[in-house]
């Protein structure tokens, strides 16, 4: 009788740890499963500089290929939707190129180009009068 009742307890005790393995297991699954989960978004933005906006940028999604062109106002909607931590690269003919990375749930972005400073080189070549 006692050896029945302690073989009842060890089953019991099985049962409820093989349960509880397996709760800590799926709970552990779930919480690997969210953090690589992503959300993916469409991100659009406006570029500027010290000069107003910056029409016609370029807006590339860094290590690739895949970008647009802003219009006329310096507006763009990225034609991909994005991650957090992709990284975009903006670029224009005449401004410092600026990356910005997506963080959190960013939908809307601004970049502002800081201006090259340009030097203008002028030279002038005359021919030699002849006043003999």
């Amino acid at each position: 009788m006692k050896t029945q009742s302690i073989s009842i307890h060890q089953n019991a005790l099985k049962t409820i740890g093989l349960f509880c393995l397996v709760m800590a297991f799926g709970l552990f699954t779930n919480q690997m499963n969210a953090q690589t989960q992503t959300t993916e978004r469409t991100v659009t933005g406006t570029v500027t500089s010290t000069d107003g906006v910056v029409p016609l940028a370029t807006v590339i999604l860094k290590g690739t290929n895949i970008g647009i062109s802003c219009d006329e106002n310096g507006k763009f909607t990225f034609p991909q939707k994005l991650k957090e931590n992709d990284v975009l690269i903006i670029t224009s003919l005449g401004y410092k190129d600026r990356e910005m990375k997506i963080t959190g749930n960013t939908t809307f972005i601004e970049p502002f180009l800081d201006d090259i400073p340009l030097i203008i080189v002028g030279a002038l070549r005359t021919k030699p009068s002849n006043n003999n």
